[in-house]
């Protein structure tokens, strides 16, 4: 019997043990919120100070010392649909199954691309570029000068951009030590004199808007116009650069500022939150965008023009009134120059076709001294309204004869333009989707 009654008290104690624990972490996670509690309330007026404090020196070191940074790969936007597990095989079969549309243009028109930013190409230092249907080799000499050449050794055919390095302001094989300066073969171990016509193909080099552009034609022309130097990107800070990759073809995305409709149709929620497109009644809350703009064709004829005029409505007020003159420069590189109530600024963007239907998309943007932390902010609020764009491009078609709607105009017109960058010998689609690897 007292064997029996020892058991059931152990028994007892055992299942009162569990209880008492949670009883006890309880009331120590409760005590310990009080006293969190008390401190807050007591020193409320520290602690939001310091915050205030915290953030603003945040927000004084991202506009001046580190400039604001914004990625997004190729399936960060518009896949959300998709189902979680499994989320990249599924990216996968809807990029396989997306039909891009018949007659497109060719994937690569004529003109000047973005290839490496100057900040990341300084002197000795050489870099491997993939893009335009192209493997490059781009390098800095001692002479700070950037140049592009063709990736491949003439000799046996080494990439130069892989081990190669830079001699001077010649670009030096990895394999033999056979030294090019501007495309001409200049030195070979071992040899006092080079045979003559040993060259590689180099490619017209600008610097400007905080990048190395190449020329590319696909006719060997050179370079129909230059790009000169803007004054306030010179004279400005550089604030940023946000950077999207887009499942597109590159007519795209200039053909979205000629089309005037889309702007209210995609950007009017606001650019803080999305919130508005699910609950529309809270754009007169949080605000939201009204736009106009006119697109029209340049001075010249690798030019054309936007005059965009934008108002940020809160409880029908404007209360942030912008003005945004676009300048496009032949089919890959635009120029918008803000002017806001607390002062200019300026985005460059470029587009560089990285395959037939893969674009990157980059916009640095520059700002006075004075305004620098409306330039940084607008590197992640101009991101914020651009991903509406890539959205869509990721999933939309190409439709070679839309239906045109009276608003659609400019279109119309935008295409008629764009066409000049096209040669009758531009590579066409099909032949730049082959790879000659596929086994």
């Amino acid at each position: 019997m007292a064997t029996e009654y020892n058991l059931k008290n152990e028994l007892r104690c055992q299942d009162t043990k569990p209880n008492f624990d949670i009883m006890f972490y309880t009331n120590f996670a409760m005590n310990l919120i009080k006293i969190c509690l008390v401190v807050v309330s007591s020193h409320f007026k520290v602690i939001l100070l310091s915050a205030v404090l915290i953030l603003f020196l945040f927000i004084l070191y991202k506009s001046y010392w580190s400039p604001v940074l914004y990625k997004k790969e190729l399936s960060d936007i518009g896949y959300s649909h998709l189902p979680k597990k499994d989320r990249d095989l599924h990216i996968i079969r809807t990029q396989n199954n997306r039909k891009f549309g018949s007659k497109l243009p060719p994937p690569y028109p004529n003109g000047w691309f973005s290839l490496v930013e100057s900040q990341n190409l300084e002197v000795g230092d050489v870099v491997p570029v993939d893009a335009l249907g192209l493997n490059l080799c781009v390098y800095r000499g001692e002479d700070g000068k950037a140049r592009i050449v063709d990736a491949y050794c003439p000799h046996l055919g080494a990439n130069l951009a892989m081990g190669g390095s830079v001699c001077g302001d010649c670009i030096q094989c990895p394999f033999h030590q056979w030294r090019f300066h501007d495309g001409a073969c200049v030195s070979i171990p071992g040899m006092e004199t080079v045979p003559k016509g040993i060259s590689i193909k180099t490619y017209p080099c600008m610097e400007v808007d905080g990048s190395v552009w190449v020329w590319y034609h696909v006719d060997g022309e050179p370079p129909l116009w230059t790009v000169a130097e803007s004054e306030d990107i010179k004279n400005w800070g550089y604030r940023g650069r946000n950077e999207f990759l887009v499942n597109a073809h590159i007519q795209e995305i200039p053909e979205n500022g000629a089309d005037v409709a889309h702007l209210n149709a995609v950007h009017t929620a606001s650019m803080f939150s999305d919130i508005g497109m699910k609950y529309p009644f809270l754009n007169q809350i949080i605000g939201h965008h009204t736009w106009g703009a006119e697109w029209v064709k340049g001075d010249e004829e690798h030019l054309a023009n936007i005059t965009i005029s934008q108002k940020y409505i809160i409880m029908k007020m404007d209360v942030f009134p912008l003005k945004v003159t676009v300048n496009q420069i032949g089919p890959a590189h635009v120029r918008l120059n803000f002017m806001s109530p607390l002062g200019p600024m300026t985005v460059s963007q470029s587009v560089t076709p990285l395959a037939p239907l893969l674009q990157r998309v980059v916009h640095r943007v520059y700002s006075p001294r004075y305004n620098a932390p409306l330039g940084a902010a607008l590197v992640l609020l101009e991101a914020s309204q651009f991903q509406r764009d890539v959205a869509i491009w990721n999933h939309k078609r190409y439709v070679s004869s839309p239906a045109y709607a009276k608003s659609d105009k400019t279109i119309r017109t935008f295409r008629s333009w764009f066409s000049q960058f096209y040669s009758s010998n531009s590579v066409s689609l099909r032949d730049a989707m082959r790879n000659p690897l596929d086994w």
